[in-house]
């Protein structure tokens, strides 16, 4: 069977499929727009846009908060190289809006990401006439891939990653993404794992090439944190996840240090009564609520938005979270930059490629259970000159990878003429 009968055959089930599922998806996304109060999600996720650019735009989709927060440098550095071209981003949430506007110039236009249908799509590209788009991460849409194609709008993967989850796909997944990804103008990945990964679901070879983790250039610098001052010394728990919590109290007290603060960064802050619950013993202050740190406090839950960093900054020791269960791991290049060598569990899934770099240069330790999370724990807080030594080199990894904003930008010129 040709390559067009296959991907005419392949995308016949999957709009049968979207148009089966049509009515759920509505409801969904209505649902999700009177939540958030926002009536334009709901009539954008449909395709239907109001104003466009003079100009075509480059176009960039960053699906939500992660995606928006690493595409940051480059979308500075594609405004600094292309002031006279618009700049239009898409999301796909309305959290990612909103990160959008707090952090962005006004000057970059934001829209939703339609939904997959061939009519919103159609109708997305129709309006805004992209010059180029260019996709962050790992967001393969049969529809919009094959569209851009036939419009002869060149498409770049950015950033480009792919979990285990995508490689282990089912045949028909596979297919799909191999469907998508022979109509993209080129892969720029991450890392050389994700790019052999994303050759062997059918990118083209002489095409896909590894830039590095756009992630090191959106990282902060430590002159620009003021560090939370907690009037104690203070281990940090970031971006917890469920279950978790109960994991790290416990290395933590069964490293004796259970006289120090621990302060405990949910992921998810709207889990708050939930992680209470796992904690029934402990004397806990919430900060959410202002409740004051006393002497008598164990445990302190920063389940608050935006101060992440701070808490980062002004900690001992950092474990990242997501990491002791299995959900990925969260993003260690945040403590990694403010000179924090971050610990870490056995499941580093999401970001394999950071761990390692890290780990090599010594700027991080790696532990299998929550009783190593303790015995690390006591090593490093009795050992003040290792940590500073061990947290330089962190800092060092991300200071000599800073510049992957502009090594993106040589990259997509490679492909676009953008000017």
């Amino acid at each position: 069977m040709s390559t067009g009968a296959e991907l005419e055959r392949q995308l016949w089930r999957y709009n049968l499929l979207l148009r089966l599922l049509a009515l759920p998806i509505i409801l969904f996304t209505l649902w999700q727009a009177l939540r958030e109060r926002d009536p334009r999600f709901l009539r954008e996720r449909l395709g239907f846009y109001r104003g466009s650019p003079d100009k075509p735009p480059i176009w960039l989709h960053a699906a939500s908060v992660g995606e928006v927060n690493a595409a940051q440098p480059l979308i500075e550095t594609l405004l600094n190289y292309y002031p006279d071209t618009p700049l239009l981003l898409t999301t796909s949430t309305p959290s990612g809006a909103r990160t959008a506007a707090a952090k962005l110039p006004p000057s970059v236009r934001h829209v939703y990401f339609p939904i997959d249908w061939r009519s919103a799509v159609k109708r997305f590209l129709t309006h805004h006439r992209p010059r180029y788009a260019l996709v962050m991460e790992t967001e393969l849409w049969p529809n919009l891939y094959r569209r851009c194609n036939a419009h002869a709008i060149p498409l770049l993967i950015v950033n480009g990653r792919l979990s285990a989850r995508t490689l282990s796909a089912g045949p028909w997944l596979r297919r799909l993404y191999r469907l998508c990804l022979q109509q993209v103008t080129a892969v720029l990945a991450r890392s050389e794992h994700d790019r052999i990964g994303f050759i062997s679901l059918g990118a083209p070879k002489d095409h896909c090439e590894m830039v590095g983790n756009i992630k090191f250039a959106a990282a902060p610098t430590a002159g620009g944190v003021n560090p939370i001052d907690l009037k104690r010394p203070y281990i940090l728990a970031a971006s917890t996840r469920e279950g978790e919590e109960k994991l790290v109290v416990g290395a933590w007290k069964e490293s004796s240090l259970a006289g120090s603060l621990l302060v405990i960064a949910p992921r998810h802050p709207k889990r708050l009564a939930q992680i209470l619950g796992d904690l029934p013993d402990e004397t806990i202050s919430v900060r959410s609520r202002g409740e004051a740190i006393t002497d008598s406090t164990r445990v302190y839950i920063a389940d608050t938005f935006g101060e992440l960093p701070a808490f980062i900054a002004g900690a001992d020791l950092v474990f990242i979270g997501g990491s002791l269960v299995p959900k990925g791991g969260q993003n260690l290049l945040e403590a990694a930059a403010l000179g924090k060598a971050p610990l870490f569990g056995p499941h580093m899934d999401n970001f394999l490629c950071e761990a390692e770099v890290l780990l090599n240069e010594g700027g991080a330790v790696q532990v299998s259970d929550p009783h190593q999370l303790a015995t690390e724990f006591r090593r490093l807080l009795k050992n003040e000159p290792l940590r500073r030594e061990m947290g330089e080199k962190a800092r060092t990894v991300v200071e000599q990878r800073r510049d992957m904003a502009e090594r993106y930008h040589k990259a997509i010129e490679r492909y676009c003429i953008l000017g």
